[in-house]
């Protein structure tokens, strides 16, 4: 799992050369929305997400932990698939705090993800 609180880390993961560049576009862009909502007059390359509100990136099937932990913060979970390959988007909540999960299909087992797609 990634933690993504900084265009730093948008951009390490943007150097992930097996990651689809629309994947990472649909991450840099929550990031950016993010920066616009919240910044409190840093640049963009100061700011930092909040550890309460921030982005991951799920790239191993051990990721999941997290999401059963938190499974009472399950807010939604959006499916896109662009070019043939689908990836979710998933909204926890806590404390009026909003995560989001980003993920591709076939990084969790196909149960997980068929429970996803309900």
């Amino acid at each position: 799992m990634k933690v993504i609180q900084t265009m730093a880390d948008v951009l390490a993961l943007k150097a992930d050369e097996r990651l689809p560049s629309f994947y990472v576009g649909e991450v840099e862009h929550q990031f950016l929305m993010w920066y616009i909502d919240q910044n409190e007059g840093e640049s963009f390359d100061e700011f930092v997400l909040s550890s309460h509100s921030c982005i991951y990136h799920f790239d191993k099937e051990e990721d999941m932990q997290m999401l059963i932990d938190n499974i009472d913060a399950l807010e939604y979970v959006d499916i896109e698939k662009v070019d043939g390959k689908k990836y979710y988007r998933i909204g926890l909540m806590h404390d009026h705090q909003m995560s989001i999960i980003y993920l591709l299909e076939g990084t969790l087992p196909q149960k997980t993800e068929r429970w996803l797609e309900r």
